[in-house]
């Protein structure tokens, strides 16, 4: 037995009959042994030891009932104990063993969603597949320009991001950053969405993790909706926001809201949100724990453009409505945006 599961805690073996039997030689007798995988301690393996006659044998697990398999593998991912059965059946009559197994601790790698795509930014260069830079950009007011790809570095697993005084500044293109997206390469419909990343520090910077209607080229804008995942801006440092944009409210939109985060500037914060046909939550770090749920009364295009795709996008914009408005401090730059993944779940 592995020390791991030294102390059980209750095990009861019983014998239960239902129905009618055809026979009467019914001495089946139910018992299992069971044991953690040597390389991962939530992945437990149970082995049936029957007796007797039987035709069905089945296993009974918190959430799922398989048959056949003397010998099994079944994943409990969170910490505590779970009642394990197994059955063998024969002319409706059952002989039954369950037993109760402890988890001693949650597996660190397990996400209860699975993952759909990712970029864990570890090469060294843009992955083109995935991305492509925007430079023909000039939205809000903005004063930064974008380059292809060369405010962009990469270096231990960290996409950054750099913005750059070229000009003589306080003028429009005085400044250069970068923005990249996932237009015809990787759009979603539906899923968590969660980007690693830890933010500017100026006043005048305008960090933004966000999502675009792929549909944007012919419907236009708002009406192929907006997700603003993260904004942040330096002039109020201690919060970040989220935001909808649709046809029923847009730009300075009443579909949003704010958390404060103090040390988003200084550590990595995991930015995330949650698409299902139903609504929308924004949160940071927790999924459990979101701060803001979008889910309209009534779903019309006015206010659920969000059943088509969407693709990512992530930038660092300097001044505009929004981010320049208390302006833009020159001597703060170079400014980098950090970005440790962009991961994609399942979200059901």
């Amino acid at each position: 037995m592995n020390k791991f599961f030294g102390a059980l805690l209750t095990i009861s073996i019983v014998l239960s009959c239902s129905g009618k039997s055809k026979s009467n030689d019914f001495n089946a007798k139910a018992d299992f042994t069971y044991t953690a995988k040597t390389d991962s301690q939530n992945y437990i393996i149970l082995n049936a030891l029957p007796e007797g006659n039987y035709d069905l044998l089945e296993w009974v697990f918190p959430d799922k009932t398989t048959s056949n398999n003397k010998q099994t593998t079944f994943y409990f991912p969170l910490k505590g104990t779970y009642a394990v059965t197994l059955n063998l059946w024969k002319d409706g009559m059952v002989a039954s063993a369950t037993k109760n197994i402890t988890i001693a601790a949650d597996d660190p790698n397990y996400h209860p969603n699975p993952l759909i795509w990712s970029d864990e930014f570890d090469s060294t260069a843009l992955n083109t597949k995935y991305w492509s830079n925007e430079t023909n950009v000039d939205v809000n007011n903005e004063w930064q320009k974008y380059t292809d790809g060369n405010n962009l570095t990469f270096k231990d697993g960290i996409l950054t991001i750099t913005a750059y005084k070229t000009g003589p500044g306080q003028h429009k293109y005085d400044y250069t950053s970068g923005r990249i997206n996932t237009f015809g390469k990787k759009e979603f419909l539906y899923g968590r969405f969660e980007i690693r990343a830890k933010l500017p520090s100026g006043r005048g910077t305008w960090p933004a993790t966000w999502m675009l209607g792929s549909s944007i080229g012919t419907a236009g804008w708002p009406a192929c909706g907006e997700l603003d995942i993260m904004e942040h801006v330096g002039y109020d440092p201690y919060w970040i926001q989220g935001s909808i944009h649709t046809p029923s409210s847009y730009g300075n939109t009443i579909n949003n809201g704010r958390k404060q985060v103090s040390d988003c500037e200084s550590e990595f914060h995991v930015y995330g949100m949650t698409w299902t046909p139903d609504q929308i939550e924004y949160y940071v770090d927790d999924s459990k724990n979101p701060y803001y749920i979008y889910h309209p009364a009534e779903k019309n295009p006015s206010t659920w453009p969000f059943d088509k795709p969407c693709f990512v996008i992530l930038n660092l914009a300097i001044g505009g409505n929004w981010g320049g408005a208390q302006g833009v401090d020159d001597s703060i730059f170079p400014v980098e945006m950090k970005i440790d993944y962009v991961r994609v779940y399942d979200y059901k």
